[in-house]
């Protein structure tokens, strides 16, 4: 029996989002020590927790199921963006709440502006849903007509990143009250906005169709711990609170999201060192010569490959412990998108970049 028949008929055609390696896993095939891999391929934050987050996580009732209410944690939040409790609903990181909108709207298809983030297409086409992707400008910004085209299209929820990766850069408020303006749930998905500056939190009230995303994994440095957020109308947060997983953030993450915010000036501290490595980082491969930077309001930089192959050039960097994000697609063509890390990790790209620079 071949116990394949049960499954869907378009199991192997469906898109498979590509995650990075674990460090561990990475440190042995490279052959250089965890702590000496420059890690600047997946927007972690690379200073780590506070210690408080550290203690909350070892304190925490694991042997106890969380709320399923999330009431501490979504008070919490909601202090934090200068929202209601009611506006707030958290999940097992981003992506779970980005599923939860397609489970909540059912739509016939979304859209997004691409070259964007990966699981917008992923989780539209594991629901069996058109995704319908949107190309960007030539410097990156958003073809609104063409999204307004793509609702016309059915898309009922439009996937909008700010600031989006890998390209860094943020819509304007403009871009998303015309963006709201369209008969669809639209989704601004934050996950760098404590390194940009810029929210969309401000229009909630505006526009009831407005879904924020936000993460801990980037500014708080919890990516491990997967715990993230939506903020939303409450008639849209109510049923998205009744149809999630009833445990959907565990004991752990809410522990550490919350003394997280309890110590927000010191981890924000962080961000504004990050902030000043990502304008190093851009300034100093910039001055290389052959990596052109793109602008950006995250915490990375996309860079043009001026001389060279990327794919080379990544492998290169790997071989010496420095770890790059290179894409294999198109709009992404001889591109590098490399995180800004710590002083020391930069000064290990450097170091590296010189070794491998083209001759």
């Amino acid at each position: 029996m071949d116990p394949r028949r049960y499954l869907r008929d378009d199991i192997d055609e469906l898109a498979h989002y590509a995650p990075v390696q674990p460090l561990e896993v990475l440190a042995a095939e490279i052959g250089v020590p965890v702590d000496e891999i420059a890690k600047l391929d997946a927007n972690e934050n690379l200073y780590g927790p506070h210690e408080a987050v550290r203690a909350a996580v070892a304190a925490a009732p694991l042997h106890i199921y969380p709320d399923p209410d999330q009431a501490a944690l979504r008070a919490a939040i909601a202090d934090y963006a200068g929202v209601r409790p009611e506006q707030v609903v958290a999940g097992t990181g981003s992506d779970d709440l980005l599923d939860l909108v397609l489970r909540l709207a059912l739509p016939t298809a979304t859209a997004t502006a691409t070259p964007t983030f990966g699981m917008y297409s992923f989780l539209s086409g594991i629901a069996r849903m058109k995704h319908i992707e949107v190309p960007r400008t030539a410097a990156y910004g958003l073809d609104l007509a063409g999204l307004r085209d793509a609702v016309g299209q059915g898309a009922g929820v439009v996937f909008i990143a700010s600031p989006n990766n890998p390209t860094g850069n943020a819509a304007s408020h403009e871009e998303i009250e015309r963006l709201c303006a369209l008969e669809a749930l639209v989704v601004v998905d934050e996950a760098y906005a404590e390194f940009s500056g810029t929210t969309a939190v401000d229009l909630l009230d505006s526009y009831p169709n407005l879904i924020v995303m936000r993460t801990f994994s980037k500014w708080a440095g919890l990516a491990g711990l997967r715990v993230g957020y939506a903020l939303a109308h409450p008639d849209l947060v109510e049923p998205m609170l009744a149809i999630k997983q009833p445990y959907n953030v565990n004991a752990a993450a809410d522990a550490a999201a919350r003394a997280a915010l309890a110590h927000r000036g010191d981890l924000l501290a962080a961000v504004r060192a990050i902030v000043a490595e990502r304008d190093r980082l851009s300034r100093e491969v910039g001055a290389l010569g052959w990596l052109q930077p793109h602008p950006s309001d995250a915490n990375f930089v996309l860079f043009d490959v001026k001389a060279g192959d990327s794919g080379e050039v990544a492998a290169a960097l790997r071989e010496r412990g420095v770890l790059v994000r290179r894409y294999d697609r198109p709009d992404l063509a001889n591109k590098l998108r490399i995180s800004a890390g710590r002083p020391q990790d930069t000064d290990r790209l450097l170091d590296a970049l010189g070794e491998v620079a083209p001759r």
